[in-house]
């Protein structure tokens, strides 16, 4: 008898079908749930011949049950069965379900079902590495859920029909994204980040050095290939300058917008006819005079052109109301960020939208997008590009008024990889994002996930995903994922590993915080006792 040979697990019992099977196993062999399995020598029929294959499968259940301890005895009774010792060992079953075998470089699922009796035998690694691990150009992520020796390598061909990164707050979906755009910019890519909340400032900076400044921490290999646009005037960032480094500044040339935009922006009505009018006079007159004007001049010369009754004058001191909630936005200025900036080669250019209004970041998304939609549709782009929206929902809401970017957005999604746009669609309420977005995104990365609409949404938008799978996603833990669609063969559940750059997304120690705020309060109490009594001016007698 060969001792190297492998100890079976378990033997398949009951009803066996393609796609599931049962199995028999015992206390000391019982494989944890999740774990991979493999039947060998399963009988696939190729036409008229008959073929043996190995076939991979995932323990999705695992269930103890007794003949004797049954549901329906009373606490007393099974203290009597206990003391008698007359309980005979419980039984320990098992569902698996099937996955497929390899076959010419691929996976097929198989047609035939496995026979009772067979035994099942845990997965090598090396196997697996067959399945989940591809060679060559790839996007690493991290490894099995279940087997940390297992790394799990994705095909970057995969975003060639867009992904959606979906997961609550907290799950880890910043910190996975951050990791993927390492491995898409050492692949070459061009990456444009629309970054609401500052999660990927710090890409240029070591994990480690989060948190000290810039100039005294060390760099990532791929430093030189990130660049950081933030709007100015915005106060209170997370990351103030210093951690982040050198900058770019992001305004759009106000004065070059068309009156029809610049009334757009500012919420005027399209019926409001006389008020656009008024737009567009003061927008000429400002134009004739050489004036490069932004919101504060706009208005001026509205209410001079109210003043004078003019030409458009009838709706200009109406149309001054509007003009004013666009004077708030710093991202107005007096030259535009050319779109070749943001799409040279092997460059992540992330533009730091944290601490603006909804309305500016729909506004910059739809900008950015129908400058690259231009380009790309005349032959214009030279090379694939990438364009990572976070917080998708408010871009590209599913509702029936939409934001500013959501024509274009849907656009992209519907048609961009005829012309080598591919979006990254991140989003933590997917029951929120416009349908025709989310369900043109042939990969999903779901993290955990916990409300139900949510899940539904995910499940209409995703063919692979299977109740099982939606079932195992509130049970996923922080840097917990499944992966799902053309990134990979089949559907891997994965545990994502460490990456190179400082996160900008995690959350704060907040007992720690807190420490620091009362440790400050103490401080200031004690100097207020040090302090000297202030001296009372003595009041002067008038009498």
């Amino acid at each position: 008898m060969n001792s190297d040979a492998p100890i079976p697990l378990g033997y398949i019992v009951g009803e066996a079908q393609p796609q599931e099977f049962q199995f028999v196993t015992s206390r000391q062999l019982a494989p944890p749930r999740l774990e991979y399995l493999v039947v060998r020598g399963v009988a696939e029929r190729r036409g008229d011949d008959i073929v043996r294959v190995d076939v991979l499968a995932q323990v999705a259940s695992l269930g103890v049950d007794s003949a004797v301890l049954t549901g329906n005895l009373t606490f007393e009774e099974v203290g009597s069965i206990l003391a008698g010792r007359l309980v005979p060992p419980p039984k320990i079953m098992g569902t698996c379900r099937v996955i497929g075998y390899l076959e010419d470089g691929g996976v097929r699922r198989p047609r035939s079902a496995a026979m009772p009796g067979q035994p099942v035998y845990l997965a090598s690694d090396e196997l697996l590495q067959e399945f989940f691990t591809r060679r060559g150009a790839s996007l690493t992520v991290g490894s099995l859920m279940s087997r940390p020796g297992v790394p799990v390598a994705l095909d970057p061909n995969g975003f060639r029909r867009h992904l959606a990164v979906i997961a609550q707050t907290g799950a880890g979906k910043s910190y996975l994204v951050g990791k993927l755009l390492e491995s898409l910019v050492a692949l070459g890519a061009t990456v444009i980040v629309l970054d609401p909340n500052s999660d990927y400032v710090q890409l240029r900076k070591t994990a480690a050095d989060a948190n000290r400044p810039y100039d005294a921490a060390e760099r990532t290999p791929f430093a030189e290939n990130v660049a950081i646009y933030r709007i100015p005037g915005v106060r209170g960032r997370r990351f103030p300058d210093e951690l982040v480094g050198p900058t770019r500044e992001f305004t759009v040339h106000f004065s070059a917008l068309d009156p029809e935009e610049l009334s757009d922006l500012a919420g005027i009505p399209a019926k409001a006819v006389r008020l656009r009018e008024a737009v567009r006079a003061a927008c000429n007159q400002l134009a004739a005079d050489g004036i490069d004007y932004r919101p504060a001049e706009l208005m001026e010369a509205l209410r001079a052109l109210a003043a004078t009754g003019g030409d458009g004058g009838e709706g200009a001191g109406k149309a001054v109301r509007y003009v004013e909630f666009l004077v708030r936005y710093s991202v107005w200025g007096f030259r535009d960020v050319p779109v070749e900036d943001l799409l040279r080669p092997q460059q992540i250019t992330v533009v730091d939208l944290a601490g603006t209004d909804k309305t500016v970041v729909s506004y910059v998304a739809d900008r950015i997008l129908r400058e690259i939609w231009a380009r790309a549709t005349t032959g214009a782009l030279a090379h694939p590009v990438f364009v990572v929206l976070e917080e998708a929902h408010n871009l590209v809401p599913n509702d029936q008024y939409g934001t500013r970017a959501s024509r274009v957005i849907n656009t992209v999604a519907a048609e961009g990889r005829k012309f080598r746009v591919f979006l990254m669609v991140i989003t933590q309420r997917p029951s929120k994002i416009h349908q025709d977005t989310l369900s043109q995104c042939g990969s999903q990365i779901v993290m955990q996930l916990t409300n139900p609409d949510d899940q539904r949404a995910v499940q209409q938008a995703s063919e692979a995903i299977s109740a099982d799978l939606l079932a195992d996603l509130p049970a996923l833990n922080t840097g917990e994922a499944i992966i799902l669609g053309q990134l990979t063969r089949v559907p891997v559940m994965v545990r994502v590993g460490g990456r190179l750059s400082a996160e900008g997304g995690s959350d704060i120690d907040l007992v720690d915080a807190l420490a620091r705020a009362a440790e400050s309060a103490r401080i200031e109490r004690m100097a207020a006792r040090a302090a000297p009594a202030p001296v009372e001016r003595q009041k002067e007698d008038w009498l």
